[in-house]
């Protein structure tokens, strides 16, 4: 697979089906994710957070996936002129809230809840959907862990923005 490939179904696992005319991933399956893109927008639409949800919806986020490494490595099977490559992507979640709570720990609390709730989505397929062999896995070359980091929150006239990375490996087995 390509890495456009690779990429554009992660997208689907977590997004839903692709919208041409948006360029987004406008159905996420996970609570409080209103849009998913594979590529940073050259306009930030506040609506785009909270897609789809309820009009009382205090918290939304909008994901932006992308690859920021890829690496291959060769492993023979049968010989000298069989054999396969590992292709390793890097992949990262990069998860932007925004927050409607009176109280900013209630914000915090929304950003842990969205967390877990996109790890417990991970976990219900490995393969993201048919996107690659593995993902989030120690088998066959993967990196088995799925990490965070968290940025600082911020408010603002009664909005909190949040923001965390979710980071992981997608393997893909190829014949070489």
């Amino acid at each position: 697979m390509s890495a456009q490939t690779v990429l554009d179904g992660i997208c689907r696992y977590f997004g839903g089906p692709y919208d041409p005319d948006t360029r987004t991933y406008r159905s996420p399956p996970v609570v409080g994710v209103g849009v998913v893109r594979r590529a940073w927008a050259k306009e930030d639409n506040h609506q785009d957070y909270f897609l789809g949800m309820d009009p009382g919806a205090r918290t939304g986020c909008q994901i932006v996936v992308w690859i920021p490494r890829r690496s291959e490595a060769r492993f023979t099977v049968a010989g000298p002129h069989g054999g396969m490559k590992n292709v390793r992507y890097d992949i990262e979640l990069a998860c932007y809230l925004r927050s409607r709570t009176p109280h900013a720990e209630d914000a915090q609390d929304d950003v842990y809840a969205l967390q877990d709730g996109l790890v417990e989505w991970m976990r219900q397929d490995r393969t993201l959907g048919g996107a690659c062999f593995e993902a989030g896995e120690a088998v066959d070359g993967g990196q088995g862990s799925i990490d965070f980091e968290y940025g600082q929150p911020e408010t603002k006239a009664g909005l909190t923005k949040s923001f965390f990375l979710m980071s992981f490996t997608a393997l893909e087995i190829v014949q070489a």
